[in-house]
């Protein structure tokens, strides 16, 4: 994670595009973070890691020990597992280990997952608004279209996209600005809804605005420590709170 003094920087970038009103300007796009913000995904990833650990014959991970390594991609998710077993492989060994996380995982991925309550009433408010909605995931590109397919049949995105082959993962990843430039606006047009400081980093990063929501895989005091600001606790206080920033300050 990049250093949290960086973090005044974007409260100077909000001052600098609020408009005479004294708003922000109308929101264009909201691009949300998939596991523990648009899905709960936690027992699937779960099961795929566990699979992968009783196989090095290691002990399976708690929910709570689950929740700590997800957030930056499986391959990383799967390193810090081991390390929590006290376990370690060479390169090509942990290569062997990810097909195997990736081929359970891709099979199970949608067996517990459901869309968290709320969430696609929201989406559909977004989308009749005229606001573009968009998915930005660690996880391999071709598992989010799966797990997005399956779990919002009734719902199109207007952008869908996981870690791609080259690509960095967020909070660096570029993708970000194919985003932005969908939605015909700039970085302050759009807003980065996500449950971990990897997006609240990753808002920082592209100088988004962020919502940082409490109910998924980071408590609030987790979140608080890592330097995020506007948290939200449910979805309809993330609703609240994307569309409070449209309206004029008294």
């Amino acid at each position: 994670m990049k250093d949290k003094a960086n973090a005044p920087d974007r409260k100077v970038y909000y001052m600098q595009i609020i408009s005479s009103c004294g708003r922000l300007p109308p929101m264009k796009g909201v691009l949300f973070d998939l596991d523990g913000t648009l899905v709960d995904t936690l027992e699937d990833i779960r099961g795929a890691l566990n699979h992968v650990l009783s196989l090095c014959y290691c002990r399976p991970l708690t929910a709570q020990e689950c929740r700590l390594v997800v957030g930056r991609g499986l391959r990383k998710a799967l390193r810090d597992a081991l390390w929590l077993s006290r376990s370690a492989f060479p390169e090509d060994e942990m290569e062997i280990l990810y097909r195997q996380l990736i081929d359970y995982y891709s099979q199970h991925a949608t067996e517990k997952s459901v869309p968290y309550d709320g969430i696609l009433p929201l989406l559909e408010k977004l989308q009749a608004d005229g606001i573009r909605t968009g998915v930005l995931s660690n996880k391999a590109d071709s598992l989010v279209k799966e797990i997005i397919s399956t779990l919002f049949p009734s719902f199109t995105f207007d952008y869908v996209s996981g870690l791609k082959e080259g690509q960095k993962p967020k909070p660096d990843n570029d993708a970000v600005k194919d985003f932005i430039s969908l939605c015909n606006g700039s970085a302050g047009d759009v807003t980065i809804v996500g449950d971990s400081e990897v997006d609240w980093q990753c808002a920082l990063n592209y100088r988004t605005r962020a919502v940082i929501v409490t109910y998924g895989y980071r408590s609030e005091e987790e979140l608080i420590r890592e330097g995020a600001e506007n948290l939200a606790g449910s979805i309809e206080e993330v609703e609240k709170k994307l569309y409070e920033s449209d309206r004029c300050d008294d």
